[in-house]
């Protein structure tokens, strides 16, 4: 009798529900990791500006910059659903060196399976940036969902930043670890005032009216 052929079955993680996919975070054991879960963080910061864009659009805030902010952060949301699967491929090669303990190409590995969570970060500093933007152009509303877009942006920032330093910390490269570090130590520095910025703001706009 002929052997079965194998089957691969390709796990598609941004389709679960809540239940599923958090479950799945969960499990050291499992495929996902930290950079899935700063995805997630992401598309839900992008969801919420999202939402301010939209109700800042339906209270009469129209033009061509207000299409344009629209546009992009619903294309950013897209992206980084789609981000919590690609995590998942970009450490498959990591997860091959372990296996076959070769330390070369665990060393080779390490770029590729910290990329999705460099992404992150670089995503979630053009988010904030959109989120500039549009705090000029929305009413103040808006603010609780501008605001709640910062802090989830800043922490799945601060998540996939961690991740990059975990994955940096084991590599005999020291002038690896030392750009992984100080690269993403300037990021947050300069993002930092901005963030402050918009959230000083949108907590002003938040102050009960006399």
């Amino acid at each position: 009798m002929a052997d079965k052929e194998k089957k691969f079955v390709i796990e598609i993680f941004r389709k679960k529900d809540a239940e599923e996919l958090t479950a799945a975070l969960s499990d050291p054991e499992g495929k996902l990791e930290l950079g899935s879960a700063a995805a997630l963080a992401g598309a839900d910061a992008a969801a919420m500006a999202l939402r301010a864009a939209k109700l800042a659009a339906a209270s009469g805030c129209e033009g061509e910059r207000m299409d344009w902010l629209l546009r992009n952060i619903s294309k950013l949301r897209e992206y980084l659903v789609y981000l919590i699967d690609e995590d998942v491929k970009g450490r498959s090669i990591m997860r091959r060196a372990r296996r076959e303990g070769d330390p070369q190409k665990i060393e080779a590995a390490r770029q590729p399976a910290s990329a999705i969570s460099d992404e992150i970060v670089c995503q979630m500093i053009h988010l904030i940036e959109l989120l500039e933007e549009l705090q000029d152009l929305a009413p103040a509303a808006c603010a609780v969902y501008v605001g709640s877009a910062v802090e989830l942006a800043l922490g799945a920032l601060r998540s996939a930043r961690l991740y990059l330093l975990s994955v940096a910390r084991e590599s005999d490269d020291e002038t690896y670890r030392f750009v992984v570090r100080r690269e993403n130590e300037l990021r947050l520095q300069e993002l930092q005032p901005k963030a402050e910025k918009i959230l000083a703001r949108a907590e002003e706009q938040l102050k009960p009216s006399l």
